[in-house]
């Protein structure tokens, strides 16, 4: 599994994102600053997650467990 992850200008929710990553020990990379340009959400505002090609774009902790498939 492959996943990205997107920060925003949004703190809070890229703060509880990144706070799930870290807590559940999921593997991701920081997308680079020219990824953003290919992808078709509101870059910069809301923070996504990109899991195997499929973007989820402001997730919350119970999309991101099912999204993830963690307990």
């Amino acid at each position: 599994m492959t996943v990205r992850f997107f920060p925003g200008s949004r703190k809070q929710k890229t703060t509880l994102i990144q706070g799930f990553l870290s807590k559940y020990r999921v593997a991701h990379e920081l997308a680079r600053p020219e990824e953003y340009q290919s992808k078709t959400f509101h870059l910069g505002t809301d923070p996504a997650v990109e899991v195997d090609g499929r973007l989820f774009v402001d997730p919350n902790v119970d999309a991101l467990k099912k999204i993830l498939h963690v307990e």
